[in-house]
């Protein structure tokens, strides 16, 4: 009950919004609707606590020969922590709309809405059904999106490509519950045969950009800093989730040594890019790839716990540098609590992000421990980034509604650090913490020193642009793309010259030979 509660006042929320804007667009309380909606559900995720775990099975679906399982959603420690970062996350949205040059925006307040119930949706997936159709609806409004936000044929396509990678990751997860199912087990994540734990690693992977290393589309649009952040990120938590459910029973296998190696050196070329690039917006996909990949490797380490911390930190501490647009002396040193946040220090958030319960792997560390001191000091370059604008409001109440919004999120990302969900109060690694402050300080005060050292952009990582070449996952696509086009071009003009009767004909007669075997 508790989460159709929080879900249902976030959906009619939104919808109230979009019925505003058709009947009274001027109405002058819209955004004071938008806050009470967010706020209440956001409340709402509180009372959460009371009854964990808790399950809701939606009504089963037919046949049931094919879906063996209903949607069944899963509210337990690890899932609360990012259902109540992604309500934290529109909180900030909705508060900070005030100080973005499209305020007001009907369109994207509802959007923001929407995109949080539908995110607290995927990340309390309890199977892969469920999780699909949640991913499903994620990436249909990203599509929208884009579409409506790009112009010229070569971004288009850039994006049915990139949503395309989004839609085989979900292949994959189905692929490892169609596996669950012919051993004999259900297609929920706990008991999940040791075949199917690659598959739904690789899920997660493609979705995310890690495996292998490529970045999805990116775009200049008005809306990046609110609705944008939102979609991103609560495309990232919806993903991320499914490391901290994968059995480490069924992450048995020869390759794992070999992922974790790709992985370490996507952290730290991400993490690199993530330092270099001036702009907090254009650096956003680097912060997002180099924070998934530490938490790919708490999953392969046997921490899924440690890949929450992290996953919870790429949202909320990306929410907060993503929507910070604004001058303000106190909010920026305010900023630098997300570090203390990040920096697995004890009683902080990311504190169990360094805990293994394998020390078969521990080698890959000598990359991850740097990847995640870069990652520290371009979250310190980015705070103090000079493209800020100035807010200046004559309502008192709005003017306070920005720092409020930054500050929700901080209040968030140092109360996880001791309470809330199972990796909270944690002493974490100590000697690691210490090594990444060491390596962080060096860091910075080596950058205005040692200017050569800036890696050249890969070319697959390219998004503003398309790129002269292309990796081998994007020019797999293009290719399979081009082709059907082709062939789609050229059947259309055999069947549109005159020959078209004659060849229409012949298919019918084909098909009713065909049709004749079957009947006899």
């Amino acid at each position: 009950m508790l989460i159709i509660i929080t879900i249902t006042i976030l959906f009619v929320s939104a919808l109230t919004l979009m019925l505003l804007r058709v009947f009274n667009p001027d109405f002058r309380y819209s955004w004071l609707i938008t806050v009470a909606g967010v706020f209440l559900a956001w409340i709402s995720i509180f009372f959460w606590q009371l009854k964990i775990p808790i399950f809701l099975t939606l009504p089963s679906w037919q046949p049931a020969s094919l879906f063996a399982n209903s949607p069944i959603l899963l509210a337990d420690k690890l899932s609360w922590a990012y259902a109540f970062s992604l309500g934290t996350l529109a909180i900030g949205v909705i508060l900070t709309a005030v100080a973005r040059e499209n305020f007001p925006s009907h369109p994207a307040w509802a959007g923001t809405l929407a995109l949080s119930a539908v995110g607290i949706i995927a990340v309390l997936a309890e199977n892969s059904l469920t999780l699909v159709i949640a991913w499903s609806a994620i990436d249909l409004a990203e599509l929208i999106t884009l579409l409506a936000s790009v112009r010229g044929e070569k971004l288009r396509e850039r994006v049915v490509i990139a949503f395309s990678t989004r839609i085989i990751g979900s292949g994959f997860l189905l692929w490892a519950g169609i596996i669950s199912i012919t051993e004999g087990s259900s297609q929920n994540f706990l008991t999940a045969p040791q075949g199917a734990g690659i598959y739904m690693l690789i899920a997660a992977g493609l979705r995310l950009g890690i495996l292998p290393m490529h970045m999805p589309f990116r775009t200049e649009s008005a809306l990046r800093r609110g609705y944008g952040t939102m979609l991103r990120l609560t495309a990232a938590a919806s993903s991320l989730i499914l490391l901290a459910r994968i059995p480490q029973d069924s992450l048995q296998s020869p390759l794992i040594p070999y992922l974790l190696g790709l992985i370490s050196l996507t952290a730290l070329y991400s993490a690199w890019k993530w330092f270099q690039t001036k702009k907090t917006l254009d650096a956003r996909p680097f912060w997002i790839l180099g924070m998934a990949s530490l938490a790919f490797a708490a999953t392969l380490n046997g921490n899924p716990t440690g890949s929450v911390a992290w996953g919870v930190a790429l949202v909320l501490g990306g929410g907060v540098l993503s929507l910070s647009s604004v001058q303000n002396k106190w909010l920026s040193r305010l900023l630098f609590l997300s570090l203390v946040a990040m920096s697995t220090m004890p009683l902080t958030l990311t504190a169990t992000g360094w805990e293994s319960k394998t020390l078969q792997w521990g080698g890959f560390s000598i990359i991850l421990l740097p990847a995640h001191a870069l990652l520290l000091a371009g979250y310190f370059r980015h705070i103090q980034a000079k493209d800020k604008s100035s807010f200046k409001s004559h309502n008192p109440f709005t003017s306070l509604a920005y720092p409020l919004g930054i500050s929700f999120m901080l209040s968030s990302l140092l109360l996880l650090g001791f309470w809330g969900w199972e990796g909270a109060s944690s002493i974490g690694v100590w000697l690691y913490s210490i090594i990444i402050l060491l390596l962080f300080a060096l860091i910075i005060w080596l950058h205005p020193r040692i200017r050569g050292y800036t890696p050249p952009q890969a070319h697959w990582l390219t998004a503003t642009k398309i790129p002269q070449r292309k990796s081998f996952v994007y020019n797999t696509f293009w290719n399979f793309y081009y082709f059907l086009r082709n062939l789609s071009q050229q059947i259309t003009k055999i069947l549109e010259n005159e020959g078209g009767i004659l060849w229409a004909l012949l298919f019918i007669i084909l098909f009713a030979s065909l049709l004749a075997e079957g009947i006899r």
